[in-house]
């Protein structure tokens, strides 16, 4: 459906998101540091993940996304630096050495998350769209179910070739999936065997894909390349 509009569900969303980050902040004293990576999984990128096949064409592919600043803000809760962060609350201006009162630009900073994404190998929610459309895909390029959908997808009729002939342009999760496909297909499938590489083989190396894209450019900062396959 060309006019389908998913604004109402990524609000919804964006809420009930936001409402989990104000649950695991309230609750994360009471929960040792090791377990809050399982905790992260199981209450927020539980909600983000959901269905986001379908509705994440309407993700950006750009650090302001409304839904990717959210995520930000709950890793910078469980993981981040407290101790810095509270210090730099810890004195008021009078109780500041000479020449340091007045507050500057790095006082207003937050903390960077893209070393701690990096670091616990979470994935930001631009690339959660794209391992999830393409392990869809690969089912239904694999097992040809359901072959409703599978019967839409053009394959090269090439013997070598698991390449995707693109119809029109269409913003739905066929045309994006197979896009995606296109760019990364020769480098999740085993040659020899082709679309009889196993799926957990396919997961695999689309997450460590996923993640050294994250990891590229420069250190501290999100940039384009961070969210291109």
């Amino acid at each position: 459906d060309s006019k389908l509009n998913w604004e109402p569900h990524v609000e919804y969303l964006r809420k009930k998101l936001r409402s989990m980050t104000g649950a695991i902040c309230r609750i994360r004293h009471s929960i040792p540091g090791e377990l809050y990576l399982k905790l992260y999984n199981a209450l927020f990128e539980s909600h983000l993940s959901y269905g986001i096949s379908v509705w994440g064409v309407v993700i950006k592919e750009r650090s302001s996304d409304r839904l990717f600043v959210t995520q930000k803000h709950c890793v910078r809760i469980l993981f981040g630096d407290l101790d810095a962060y509270l210090d730099k609350r810890s004195t008021c201006a009078r109780a500041r050495p000479y020449g340091m009162q007045k507050l500057g630009q790095r006082y207003y900073e937050r903390e960077h998350t893209k070393p701690i994404f990096n670091k616990l190998k979470i994935i930001t929610v631009q690339n959660l769209f794209k391992y999830h459309c393409i392990t869809e895909f690969s089912k239904i390029v694999k097992y040809r179910v359901p072959y409703t959908l599978f019967e839409c997808i053009n394959l090269s009729n090439r013997a070598t070739s698991n390449t995707v002939i693109l119809n029109r342009k269409s913003n739905t999760f066929l045309h994006k999936a197979a896009q995606f496909w296109n760019s990364v297909h020769k480098r999740i499938l085993t040659p020899e065997k082709g679309l009889e590489t196993s799926l957990n083989l396919i997961k695999h190396r689309m997450r460590a894909l996923i993640l050294q894209i994250q990891s590229t450019d420069i250190l501290d900062t999100w940039t384009p390349k961070n969210f291109q396959l």
